[in-house]
């Protein structure tokens, strides 16, 4: 008689890991910034702010990475704007576009986000251990290769060229 696959072996399970994971980190952050009274930043502008601070500036690659429409972006970067959390500044690299940078006026905001980050971090480590957390790291640092998406097979069809 066979058996059913053990659960982390299914299909599609590791992916819901992953998102259940991010869940813990942005549904710890979304609650500790609204008890500490910065409330009302939506996962998606959490989602944008915590890609800006990694150096992405294109309004168009934000909504790559995060998988919403530009004009789903270009929404939550108006609403962050608002809250004086980034400002949109002329790309100097194409006048045409923005670049979306970090208003000075919400510095302590991220500050107080960057302190619950390194917090969760810590409490990470105290649950996982500092050998378990070093090596998660290591895992999702490594390269994964090319996603199977189409922008991937056209990028690696014109290297062939």
């Amino acid at each position: 008689m066979l058996q059913a696959e053990p659960e982390e072996r299914q299909p599609g399970m590791l992916m819901a890991l992953l998102l259940a994971r991010f869940m813990w980190f942005d549904g710890a952050l979304q609650e500790s910034l609204e008890a500490r009274g910065w409330g009302g930043v939506r996962r998606l502008e959490s989602m944008t702010m915590i890609y800006v601070q990694s150096g992405v500036q294109r309004p168009s690659a934000l909504a790559r990475l995060i998988g919403v429409t530009r004009q789903s972006m270009h929404t939550a970067l108006k609403e962050l704007e608002e809250k004086n959390l980034i400002r949109l500044v002329p790309d100097p690299e194409d006048k045409r576009c923005k670049i979306v940078e970090f208003a000075p006026e919400g510095a302590p905001m991220r500050e107080e986000a960057a302190s619950i980050l390194s917090g969760l971090e810590k409490r990470l480590e105290e649950n996982l251990g500092a050998a378990a957390l070093s090596e998660l790291r290591s895992i999702l640092n490594a390269d994964w290769g090319e996603p199977g998406t189409k922008a991937a097979r056209a990028k690696a069809r014109a290297g062939e060229r």
